[in-house]
């Protein structure tokens, strides 16, 4: 449903990387009678804190921060306080994209895309719609076959291998334990994930290689 919102749209923002919260600053500069920063900063807690005593519409943030905080988490706690969430990324891989949906994200504006598409990403949020920058983030966010389906328990036995469990140790480190057939069906089962979207892994690296082009995983380097 859109929502009538009072202009200027009361903004916060929150990137570990200062020379983009300058940029949404810019942003807001050139455009007085539509956007206002009311608050702006470098971590989650740090964003949190800012909000909590004044009046926010739309909170823009970054997927990635370095400060230990997970994006779904953050974005759960301010739509709690009545802020709509916009994420703002240069993140090109479906899953961390629609985890944060998932999570109340109302949509998603890429870093690359031009200034007037995140002006006007950050206008649609505001009014209660699910916004996207760009066709990019509309697909990222919505092409059901841009990624495999994985269920919880072959992700979790995917994220062990990849960090260096050997897949016979697999099942006894899952929680709940499960016997090394139920491993061997879960990479079956991920295998034939891959294959129906004739993305052909071969073998549990390639299972791997593909979960993170996905974005399931984040390999080291």
């Amino acid at each position: 449903m859109t929502q009538q919102v009072e202009a200027p749209i009361r903004l916060a923002a929150v990137d570990d990387h200062a020379i983009v919260v300058r940029g949404v600053e810019s942003l807001a500069e050139q455009h007085p009678d539509q956007l206002t920063l009311v608050a702006q900063a470098h971590t989650a807690r740090e964003l949190i804190a800012a909000v909590a005593d004044q009046q926010v519409d739309v909170a823009l943030l970054d997927l990635y921060l370095n400060d230990g905080s997970e994006a779904p988490d953050t974005i759960r706690t301010l739509t709690a306080l009545g802020i709509k969430c916009l994420m703002y990324t240069s993140e090109v891989r479906p899953m961390p994209i629609r985890n944060a949906i998932r999570a109340g994200a109302s949509g998603v504006a890429l870093k690359s895309d031009p200034d007037e598409s995140l002006l006007e990403a950050i206008q649609q949020v505001a009014s209660g719609e699910f916004a996207v920058s760009s066709d990019l983030a509309y697909v990222l966010a919505t092409d059901e076959t841009l990624a495999a389906h994985l269920a919880p328990r072959e992700l979790q036995a995917l994220q062990l291998y990849a960090a260096g469990v050997p897949k016979k140790a697999i099942g006894r480190r899952m929680n709940p334990p499960v016997e090394e057939s139920t491993v061997i069906t879960y990479f079956s089962r991920i295998a034939k994930r891959y294959a129906d979207l004739d993305r052909a892994v071969g073998n549990a690296f390639g299972a791997v290689r593909e979960a993170h082009r996905d974005g399931y995983l984040d390999l080291p380097g």
